[in-house]
């Protein structure tokens, strides 16, 4: 299939073999893109897009590796790469953050490398930015980790059983003041501190 954009240079299959040698994961590399077919839109101009073919490649994806009886960890983190592969953001570090959380720090190394594998299979067209962006990205990563700071609910420094010691009761709504907390860490990963959350929970 063409892909009939500025973008690529390849077709679709070799745009995706491509993309699996640079990656190092072949597989991987031929899922990544495997919604674009169904996703394809051609404009008035004649360009092609592929809005939502993310999500349409990660629902696909999980219903081949089901049927191939693949375990369910490999199963999650592949769907995962499929769903965020195109997942773009400015390299500052509360954006950072806030891709960590959504993506998952256990395969965010991997959303990075096949995220250069995909740039480095397409057209020169804007790649240099593209590849500037993914390695300040990867720079902001790793000092994020240098500091430990926060980006999910189990690195976060309060509880839900914190919240209930300090007079909340148990239900729904524990989960949902956990969740605004991290949200507002991830923003200001100063405040991870169990006494200022206690603090800032009534004013979220």
């Amino acid at each position: 299939m063409f892909q009939q954009n500025h973008h690529h240079t390849f077709d679709l299959y070799n745009h995706a073999f491509t993309a699996g040698k640079e990656y190092g994961d072949v597989c991987v590399g031929l899922f990544h893109d495997i919604g674009k077919p169904a996703m394809k839109k051609i404009d008035e101009k004649g360009i092609a897009h592929f809005k939502m073919h993310d999500t349409q490649g990660a629902e696909m994806t999980k219903q081949i590796l089901r049927r191939l009886k693949f375990d369910n960890d490999t199963m999650n983190k592949v769907v995962r790469l499929v769903q965020y592969h195109d997942y773009r953001m400015p390299a500052e570090p509360k954006n950072v953050r806030r891709a960590m959380n959504k993506i998952g720090e256990d395969i965010f190394p991997y959303y990075l490398e096949v995220r250069m594998a995909d740039t480095l299979a397409q057209s020169e067209y804007l790649q240099e930015e593209k590849i500037q962006n993914i390695r300040d990205v990867q720079k902001r990563y790793e000092e994020i980790l240098e500091k430990n700071e926060c980006v999910s609910l189990k690195t976060l420094a309060v509880t839900g059983s914190d919240l209930i010691a300090n007079g909340m009761k148990p239900g729904k709504e524990i989960g949902e003041v956990l969740n605004k907390l991290l949200e507002y860490v991830i923003e200001h990963p100063e405040a991870n501190e169990k006494e200022t959350l206690l603090k800032l929970k009534d004013n979220l």
